[in-house]
């Protein structure tokens, strides 16, 4: 297009670096088709030979075309106006090449560039635009707005109107004026959400790695965790944490993660799986573990009562269908006035139904088949202590349904019978010589409504369930 300028060629002066950062402008008449139109155009520099600081104006002819302002519209061709920089006169947002200011009331013809620019900036989306001597465009908090829209495939133009719809119109994305301001409100507000975590971030790790250390009494490390669960330290160099410090961060990622839970399922239910099957192998890792780490001490029953109350899952598997607990250590039979006589249970565990088990806790060290052989060398007889064990519970399954009028007006006992009252003992060891470990299974499987597992074969059964927890290979 031809154009008429309406200011003259700028002198061939020297300019400073502070003067190349306040361009002039210059404002060229014409026409687009049929329509009136004013270009704007930005000064261009380049460095002068005088010396390093110093730039010359390029000839107006090499002046950036900055902006077209037609009646209902204005054109503008964003670029970047700092001549220090390397994409100095490169298009401000990549692909998108063109921003059109649309629709509005029409406005007369701009006849000096002074009053192109005024008209320019009067119109431009409100916080959302750089002024002219900036080169127009969107403001860099709304990058990501142009970013987004590059994606798509053969778009090089915004289209921002006064009313309307988004849209894609071939080449164009159309936005209306208010999308544009909902989309800056919102990236301006993750914006200050960010500075607010770093801020943060900042004041957590001056406390955990500065103020601990000279008054840890006072100042005990902290993890601070947002409101949606996420942790927002950041740690901010490689020293090595405290272990409080570090307890206190797992401690917060799983208060995050259980305070989120129903969040969690909904945004990313397999990864949310994915995590509830890791925790559950972590943790029967660790009850193995722990369980061996006890087989190899020598512990009183009473310590294996409380970690089998503490981890009641185990004596589930002991059962083919789902139990509960309903006591420990109750009372089958009460005491007399001497407080002799009392029959006292390790556990009472309730079926799926009507039917009960009692399941009494030994020791690993109990003996469970004689050391001498019985009349010949094939033949071990039962020791005491086991045979003595299943005494004791079949007593305690007597006395609890002789007993029964009395307990059945527990509540935990309201939908249960004595009728089929399983019985179960948990002692010893398998016995690892041949002769003995024949005659323990065959003791064993002749006792009627008493079931003898040892320890290690409970601990097997824990073993078995990690091996089909682990994710496939």
């Amino acid at each position: 297009m031809e154009g008429e300028p309406v200011r003259g060629a700028e002198s061939a002066a020297v300019y400073d670096h502070g003067e190349v950062m306040n361009p002039s402008f210059r404002l060229a008449v014409g026409a687009d088709g049929s329509l009136p139109c004013r270009d704007l155009y930005v000064q261009t520099f380049a460095r002068s030979e005088h010396g390093p600081d110093d730039w010359i104006s390029q000839p107006e002819g090499q002046w950036h075309l900055l902006a077209r302002i037609l009646p209902h519209s204005i054109v503008t061709y964003p670029v970047h106006t700092n001549p220090h920089a390397q994409r100095y006169l490169r298009p401000r947002h990549g692909r998108i090449r063109t921003i059109i200011l649309q629709g509005g009331e029409d406005h007369a013809m701009p006849d000096s560039p002074e009053a192109a620019v005024s008209l320019i900036e009067a119109v431009l989306p409100w916080r959302a635009s750089n002024d002219c001597a900036y080169g127009l465009g969107l403001t860099k908090e709304l990058d990501a707005i142009w970013l987004g829209i590059q994606q798509i495939s053969g778009v090089d133009t915004l289209i921002v109107t006064k009313d309307g719809e988004t849209k894609l119109e071939g080449s164009a994305v159309v936005m209306p004026e208010r999308e544009l301001d909902r989309l800056r409100r919102a990236l301006d507000r993750a914006n200050r959400h960010v500075r607010s975590r770093v801020q943060l971030a900042k004041t957590t790790h001056i406390r955990n790695t500065l103020l601990t250390q000279l008054i840890p009494e006072r100042f005990p490390p902290i993890v601070q965790v947002g409101a949606t669960g996420e942790l927002v330290e950041v740690r901010l160099d490689r020293a090595r944490q405290s272990t409080a410090a570090v307890r206190a961060q797992r401690r917060a990622t799983v208060r995050a993660v259980r305070e989120n839970a129903a969040l969690i399922a909904h945004e990313a239910p397999e990864e949310l799986m994915e995590l509830h099957a890791e925790i559950e192998r972590v943790t029967l890792a660790s009850m193995i573990e722990r369980y061996e780490g006890m087989l190899a001490q020598t512990l009183p029953e009473g310590r294996w009562q409380s970690f089998f109350e503490h981890n009641i899952f185990i004596l589930t598997m002991l059962f083919a269908r789902p139990v509960r607990l309903l006591h420990t250590q109750f009372h089958a039979q009460g005491s007399s006035l001497s407080g002799s006589g009392a029959q006292v249970g390790d556990f009472l565990l309730g079926e799926q139904g009507q039917s009960l088990a009692i399941v009494e806790i030994k020791k690993p060290s109990t003996m469970l088949m004689l050391n001498a052989a019985y009349r010949n060398s094939e033949v071990y007889g039962p020791s005491a202590e086991l045979s003595g064990a299943i005494t004791q519970v079949l007593y305690q399954q007597s006395a609890l349904h002789s007993n029964w009028l009395a307990h059945q007006i527990r509540s935990e006992l309201r939908d249960s019978r004595p009728d089929a009252t399983k019985c179960v003992i948990i002692a010893g060891l398998t016995p690892t010589e041949e002769r003995q470990r024949r005659s323990f299974e065959i003791f064993r499987n002749a006792c009627k409504n008493v079931e003898v597992v040892t320890f290690d074969e409970l601990l097997g059964k824990l073993r078995v369930l990690l091996q089909h927890l682990a994710p496939a290979s």
